[in-house]
């Protein structure tokens, strides 16, 4: 939404401090960390996000080109590592731009405008007044850690400085395991939606009042 680098470059492998209290928990994505921060979506989201093929080379650099730093909360290791991620989604839009100029930056002029017209078949959720949290993406060897709540938590602080009564995550249907992750953090089920792709069932919607 940047040059080819490798899984391991992009996404070093360091041992996890199992304390969440050596977990730093920040606003926006710092700005050494951005192409961290679009592998780490990327690899977790990517088959979701575009209606059409894209390798992850393409797909890491989209989303650092339409990426929002200050719509995310991020989780650093104690040695200043992305850990965790989180979207955020309001009345100002997410975690990604949704014009077509970094489509354009990735495919070219003509190429990115005819992807970016295609990602038009995209459903969004309705305006609401709760702050949608745009996915938690966690690497893997931290899952379990119990980092993802501490990010819920920094969300519902900020939704409450902000004036937001709740906290809203959509889920892909199908998705239990995601569902299940919502669901132990507090979050309850609305009725399913029409969200997402055209030929997607309805996504679940979970809601946490705060």
């Amino acid at each position: 939404m940047t040059p080819p680098l490798s899984a391991t470059a992009i996404l070093p492998q360091p041992m996890p401090d199992p304390s969440p209290d050596a977990i730093r928990v920040l606003h926006g994505i710092p700005a050494g960390l951005g192409i961290a921060a679009a592998a780490l979506y990327w690899r977790h989201f990517g088959a979701q996000i575009l209606p059409f093929p894209a390798g992850h080379r393409h797909g890491i650099a989209l989303m650092r080109a339409a990426m929002r730093p200050d719509h995310a909360l991020v989780a650093l290791s104690p040695r200043g590592r992305l850990v965790g991620i989180i979207g955020l989604r309001d009345a100002r839009g997410g975690l990604f731009a949704t014009g077509a100029q970094p489509f354009q930056t990735v495919w070219g002029p003509a190429g990115g405008q005819l992807r970016h017209m295609a990602t038009r078949l995209y459903r969004a959720g309705p305006q609401t007044a709760d702050l949608v949290l745009d996915g938690i993406a966690i690497r893997p060897e931290w899952r379990r850690l119990g980092i993802a709540r501490l990010l819920v938590q920094a969300a519902a602080r900020r939704a409450r400085q902000h004036g937001h009564l709740a906290l809203r995550a959509e889920v892909a249907a199908g998705n239990r395991v995601g569902l299940a992750a919502w669901q132990a953090l507090g979050f309850a089920p609305l009725p399913r939606q029409r969200l997402g792709w055209p030929w997607t069932a309805p996504s679940h919607v979970l809601r946490l009042p705060i």
